[in-house]
């Protein structure tokens, strides 16, 4: 199990790796034929962001709330995602068990987009019973909504949806920003 993770989080910073690479051929291109004298135009193969820059927050912080048929809880959601391709981490303390995860991020938006939207994929353990002693591998999946505004590159206003597995059940995961997470904790400590 311990390989498989390991080759799982290495495949991962690999794929990380090669996203980022610029050797991409980034012109724009035509292609002339001589024969009945028609012209063909090539969009470059790059996302508009390396192009037009990026007007979106960098830094994503969450409160995650989760539940599932063997456990419920709460958690903290982490993004670092500065230009289209990011890292993600999570953890999350249920009644039951103990998750840890990390995987990739992907912006789905354009720099015209009013919205940012992201795909995060991530891979983990679930220590059962909140020890190291049963660990089962983890898969997480999910979609972000967040706002353009922001403080210094962190957006404090976003939300996700996700599902994540233990493979022994399937559970529902929502997350707040920190603004909306904070008035959440607010209205709770009133009441």
């Amino acid at each position: 199990m311990k390989r498989i993770l390991t080759l799982t989080v290495l495949l991962l910073a690999g794929v990380y790796g090669y996203a980022q690479n610029d050797k991409v051929d980034d012109s724009l291109y035509y292609a002339y034929s001589a024969i009945d004298d028609t012209v063909e135009y090539h969009a470059p193969k790059r996302n508009p962001i390396y192009y037009f820059g990026n007007p979106f927050n960098d830094h994503f912080a969450e409160i995650r709330l989760f539940a599932g048929p063997y456990d419920a809880g709460v958690g903290l959601d982490y993004t670092y995602l500065p230009e289209v391709w990011g890292f993600n981490l999570s953890g999350n303390i249920g009644f039951a068990n103990l998750w840890l995860s990390g995987g990739t991020s992907y912006r789905l938006s354009k720099p015209w987009s009013n919205n940012d939207w992201h795909l995060y994929g991530n891979v983990g353990i679930c220590c059962e019973d909140g020890s190291f002693r049963h660990i089962r591998p983890t898969l997480e999946a999910g979609i972000r909504w967040a706002s353009p505004e922001g403080i210094r590159h962190f957006c404090y206003s976003s939300g996700t949806l996700g599902v994540m597995t233990n493979f022994d059940g399937v559970y529902f995961t929502l997350g707040f920003g920190l603004s909306v997470g904070a008035l959440f904790s607010l209205v709770l400590l009133l009441l």
